[in-house]
């Protein structure tokens, strides 16, 4: 009498699709659940004042912006006012200089939050094309992370902390 055994390879996909599954599930019941909390209920986010932030990444040759190249980093602030206007005061540095007018730059723009406390900007003073800035509100609006999203640009701001919950950009 001859016993055969299923090949173990027959059976080798069965836990990566099986967790692969349960990974599906937890994220879709997650985002699910956490934008049914918000309906009807208003938004939790809370993203209204100053955040102090430190931004790093790398700006590569002929970005959309107009940036020159080289490894970035900046430290300033970002105000949302509630109503969908953002204010941006930084200083920049590239390959080790200081880049940034004195004083510091300044962009102006637009905010668009969403339910699920994510959000995207634009900025149109000075003018950079399309959108430029996606980002999520955290720890019910004691922080902001966010990164640009200007072609040739890749800056993400980190370490971004409530300083001014009473001001916000006009």
């Amino acid at each position: 009498m001859t016993i055969r055994m299923p090949s173990a390879t027959r059976f080798a996909g069965a836990p990566l699709l099986t967790g692969a599954l349960i990974l599906f599930i937890a994220l879709y019941a997650g985002s699910f659940g956490a934008v049914a909390a918000h309906a009807g209920q208003g938004s939790s986010c809370h993203a209204i004042g100053t955040y102090g932030y430190t931004g790093f990444g790398t700006i590569f040759p002929g970005n959309a912006a107009g940036f020159p190249p080289g490894t970035a980093s900046s430290n300033g602030t970002i105000s949302l006012d509630g109503k969908g206007n953002v204010l941006i005061h930084e200083v920049e540095v590239i390959e080790g200089t200081v880049v940034s007018p004195p004083g510091g730059s300044t962009f102006v723009g637009t905010y668009t939050l969403n339910p699920d406390c994510t959000f995207t900007g634009e900025l149109t003073q000075p003018p950079i094309p399309g959108r430029a800035l996606v980002g999520v509100v955290v720890d019910n609006g004691k922080g902001i992370r966010a990164m640009l999203t200007v072609p040739g640009v890749q800056i993400n701001f980190v370490s971004t902390t409530k300083v001014h919950p009473e001001r916000s950009s006009k």
